[in-house]
């Protein structure tokens, strides 16, 4: 405006020539669309402070009027959105007393709704005892088959009772009535394995269906086409008899694949119709170190992770472990491997039951996995500790949940989890020391898949014996190129691994990021190095008490502006979040001030919340709460 508009610059001309230098004043130039009127008011406000701006050096000065425009600016700007939105102004205290307010309505709430299941039964739906007397006999002369008994139990309102099924798609189709809309919805777990043909019996038989699925896991195996042999109350004439009539579900299994768009699965179908949600938490994992390498290599990086260590904590507890057992492979199985797994497992078990953690053991084949149950029976006959012992994680219970002791190839290992897993790789060099890239179903295509699915079974640690030569399963790792085959994904793990248990956390997370660079053409979430303003004034701060501040800010739902160790615990002491969260998915109070800080209570002890406007109206008063929130949770 200054340099190309005349009229403009006779009207400002008169408060210009007052200032200490013209041409100080033509080399700024006012980066907004300002009307004559205004701008000839930015520069009398200016020229008010003429005393002060003359003690400016001329080269200072363009850089001194550009801070205070700015400045002035952005104050006006938060003047006003407070006034629209006076709640930005409420007091600390009152924040605090509403979010102790929403934690307790939802604790009461997840109450309620637990007992709204017992409580809440409509009675009016439910016929009377007598009408129920025919058909509760499943044993006798007047015994009632399964499908008979749910048949008639649905018209005396056995839904209203018991309004959770739970189920798999063979039994859905053979024993509830052929019934349309008879649940209101029906929710596909694990689609990825469930051929499309499967599941109409049950779709048949809902009014809303929720598909849920992994396309980077497992496709369709045989386990749902297998019948259930062991219900008593399922007999081969029930079934046979069953299949002839014509309102069975079983005859709707008859189905020609081609008419279904030759979907491989029901979670392709679903995707291609209906409206798709990606989940974005992971919860499973203690260490994030346990899923990384799934979320680089597979997500994209998209998965929050709630739990954060520090480096010295990561390896003291080393969550991934490498042991070599360098055995020879041969007839598909690697008995050095086996022992060492044996002795693992020996390790594992000679603490007191009550300490022990549920495990399992994944082979990357059959008859490893047969191998090493024979392993087991043969240390179990000379060993009476590790007998006891196997018997009991072999029957293991907790919290009314699963968590026996198994031993499955990786095929078989969807939908498990432990504490612990225990891999044996079983590949290696063969009795003439050469090592064959050939390994069975983890080389083939989608073999990548069947990794994912075995390296994210483990909640807490994962112990991997191998034999295998990494630098010899690809060339990925030669060639700094992306990962392209089943043999890519194989040797990135393997190194990942290696890395980890070795604590060379530089080079794991830089192979990382070089997967997801490579795949993505970006560096995942990592925010840039740039620490925000308000943030290094907080950090500073901190610093100043003696103490030291991390900051591990990243764009995920659980990235933290600041973290201050604890050195009587190794772990991270205190959180400091520097405002709210911003992540999209925390938009809702709830999620923002109860479900993410219940999470990352996990890993961090305590996390404590700075105000930049507090900061700024009454920065003492901030920083003293800061200061004893420290005390509180270091000591």
């Amino acid at each position: 405006l200054i340099e190309s508009d005349q009229p403009n610059r006779d009207a400002i001309a008169p408060i210009m020539a007052a200032m200490p230098t013209l041409a100080a004043y033509q080399r700024f130039r006012i980066q907004a669309q300002l009307l004559p009127e205004h701008t000839a008011t930015v520069f009398k406000c200016l020229r008010a402070h003429e005393a002060i701006l003359d003690r400016v050096a001329d080269g200072d000065l363009e850089t001194v009027v550009r801070h205070t425009l700015a400045r002035e600016a952005r104050l006006a700007w938060k003047a006003r959105i407070e006034s629209t939105h006076p709640v930005l102004l409420t007091e600390r205290g009152e924040l605090d007393a509403k979010r102790r307010s929403l934690k307790d309505v939802d604790a009461k709430l997840r109450i309620a709704n637990r007992n709204l299941l017992v409580d809440g039964i409509d009675l009016a739906r439910i016929s009377s005892v007598r009408e129920w007397e025919d058909i509760t006999r499943l044993r006798g002369q007047r015994a009632r088959r399964l499908r008979e008994f749910l048949s008639r139990g649905v018209e005396l309102g056995l839904t209203a009772l018991r309004p959770v099924w739970l189920m798999n798609p063979d039994v859905a189709s053979r024993v509830l009535p052929l019934k349309p809309g008879l649940f209101d919805t029906v929710i596909f777990d694990e689609a990825s394995q469930m051929p499309v043909e499967f599941a109409v019996p049950a779709l048949y038989r809902s009014r809303i269906m929720v598909v849920s699925g992994d396309e980077k896991q497992m496709p369709p195996t045989s386990f749902f086409a297998s019948r259930i042999d062991d219900d008593d109350d399922l007999t081969d004439s029930d079934t046979l008899e069953d299949a002839d009539d014509d309102d069975s579900a079983a005859a709707l299994l008859v189905w020609n694949r081609r008419e279904i768009k030759d979907c491989p699965d029901l979670l392709q179908l679903a995707k291609s119709t209906l409206p798709t949600t990606t989940l974005k938490i992971h919860y499973r994992s203690a260490f994030r170190e346990l899923i990384a390498f799934s979320n680089a290599s597979f997500y994209g990086n998209d998965l929050n992770i709630p739990v954060r260590h520090p480096d010295e904590k990561v390896r003291r507890e080393r969550p991934i472990q490498v042991l070599r057992a360098d055995g020879t492979c041969s007839g598909q199985t690697n008995p050095a491997e086996a022992d060492l797994v044996i002795e693992v497992l020996k390790q594992l078990w000679a603490v007191p039951a009550e300490r022990r953690k549920s495990c399992g053991v994944v082979t990357f084949n059959r008859k490893q996995a047969d191998l090493i149950e024979e392993k087991l029976e043969e240390r179990a006959e000379v060993d009476a500790a590790f007998r006891d012992a196997l018997t009991l994680e072999r029957e293991r219970v907790v919290d009314d949940q699963d968590m026996r002791f198994f031993v499955k190839n990786v095929e078989n290992v969807q939908g498990d989890e432990r504490d612990v897993i225990v891999f044996s790789s079983t590949f290696g060099r063969n009795l003439q020391g050469t090592f064959r890239r050939n390994f069975g179903v983890l080389g083939q295509a989608g073999g990548e898949r069947r990794l994912n699915v075995a390296v994210t079974r483990a909640r807490e640690r994962i112990v991997l014996v191998t034999s295998m030569p990494v630098a010899e399963v690809s060339d990925l790792l030669t060639t700094q190129r992306a990962p392209a085959s089943a043999r890519d994904f194989l040797q990135a793990y393997l190194e990942y691994a290696r890395a980890t248990s070795a604590g060379e956390f530089d080079g794991s997370r830089a192979l990382l990021s070089r997967i997801v660079a490579s795949r993505n053409e970006s560096v995942g979430r990592q925010r840039s190095g740039e620490v925000d303003g308000f943030v290094r004034t907080v950090m500073e701060f901190v610093h100043s008490l003696g103490r030291r501040a991390l900051a591990l800010r990243d764009a995920s739902v659980f990235g933290i502006d600041l973290v201050v160790e604890d050195p009587r615990t190794g772990l991270y002491g205190l959180g400091i979040e520097c405002d709210a969260p911003r992540h999209p998915l925390l938009e809702d109070a709830r999620a923002r001030e109860v479900w993410r800080p219940t999470l990352l209570s996990n890993s961090i002890a305590r996390v404590h919340r700075v105000s930049s406007h507090g900061w700024y109206v009454d920065r003492a008063a901030e920083q003293s709460t800061l200061r004893q929130a420290l005390q509180e949770a270091l000591g």
